[in-house]
């Protein structure tokens, strides 16, 4: 599994769309909070016994999003928003980075702990234009149509209704065979 910052960078390259949702960020079927962690280490921390710093996702979407305004307007419209600020330093590396106009950076720390993205079900829509209206719209048949149909159906069910014994008759009918034969038997038992 990709860390979000490569996911990231995956989706800007690629031009595809980035959803932000609540307190999410959505890449197709993958998610993460706005809050994650990247592994991008900001520019002056994990030096001289400083622990190491890293860019969350939400500043630097907010850097993507903002990116044709000069540092200081940007700067001012992130803490008007109360989002983190990409440092000067780091912004045109990152968007390089980003960008795919270079394939790493000396600023991404392989070794930072990653947070997996959460799987999303994946939705399946149509577009208005796709659903057929045909399917909608009950069938219309011709009157003639139907009533030659009933007829022949009717007809069949009578030729089959002709050929069907009914219980009565078979009761009735091995009945009187028996009878017959009893008698018979009596005769010829008898001598007659």
């Amino acid at each position: 599994m990709a860390d979000v910052l490569s996911v990231l960078r995956q989706y800007n390259i690629q031009k595809k769309e980035i959803v932000a949702k609540g307190d999410e960020v959505i890449f197709g079927e993958f998610s993460w909070p706005k809050n994650v962690k990247t592994n991008y280490v900001i520019w002056g921390t994990g030096k001289e016994g400083q622990p190491k710093e890293y860019y969350t996702l939400d500043s630097i979407l907010f850097l993507l999003n903002n990116v044709h305004l000069p540092h200081p307007s940007y700067v001012r419209r992130a803490a008007t928003e109360n989002i983190p600020v990409v440092r000067r330093p780091d912004r045109k590396d990152l968007l390089s980075y980003l960008n795919g106009e270079s394939s790493s950076s000396t600023s991404i720390d392989r070794s930072a702990p990653i947070e997996i993205g959460l799987q999303r079900p994946t939705q399946v829509k149509r577009a208005a234009d796709e659903v057929s209206s045909e399917a909608k719209k009950p069938r219309v048949e011709d009157e003639e149509r139907v009533r030659l149909d009933k007829e022949r159906l009717a007809a069949r069910l009578e030729s089959h209704k002709e050929s069907i014994v009914q219980t009565d008759q078979i009761r009735s009918t091995l009945f009187y065979n028996i009878y017959l034969r009893t008698i018979l038997n009596g005769f010829v038992f008898y001598g007659f």
